[in-house]
Order: structure tokens, then sequence, then C-alpha cells
């Protein structure tokens, strides 16, 4: 894994985090604040925001180095289920 998608994937992460959070914590309101204050579109925001939630073996793996080379920050957040072993099994960590 290139080191820039590694930094990619990880403060995509972190980002995913604080949106959840700042909504949970009654910061914002609702994605479409979070999107106009990031200049970014609403779908945007919706298609990131579940990476909040990845499995903690998928952030080590991208930590250490051992994620799937191709894996990227749009293919994590299409690959997401509720299940942090599908979701394993979703970027190629596990089969």
């Amino acid at each position: 894994m290139k080191p820039e998608t590694r930094s990619a994937l990880l403060a995509a992460i972190a980002k995913a985090r604080l949106w959840i959070d700042q909504i949970r914590l009654g910061r914002v309101a609702s994605f479409p604040e979070i999107a106009a204050r990031e200049s970014l579109g609403e779908r945007h925001i919706r298609l990131l925001a579940p990476i909040a939630f990845v499995s903690p073996r998928i952030i080590a793996a991208i930590i250490d180095g051992t994620a799937p080379a191709e894996l990227t920050v749009t293919g994590l957040a299409k690959a997401l289920s509720y299940s942090w072993a599908e979701q394993e099994r979703g970027v190629g960590l596990v089969q």
C-alpha cells in the first residue's frame, strides 16, 4: 500500500468518526449541515460517514501496510457492511 493511500484512508476514517461524534453530541444536526460546512456534497458525506464504523482489524491493516494495495477510500466505503467479519472479507483481509 502506498503511503499516500494509507494517509488518505486514515484521514477519511478520522474525519468520518468526527462527523458521527458531532452528530451524536448534538454539535451538528445533520449530514446536510456537515456537507455545507465542509464544502462537500451531501452524497459524499453520506458515502463516507459509515467508514467511522470500520473494523479495528481493517484499521490495523491500513496502519501496518498489510491492507490490500488496491484498497481506496471509495472502495472501503462501498465494501462496508454492518458486520466486521463481512467488512474484512469485503476488503480482502480474510477469505
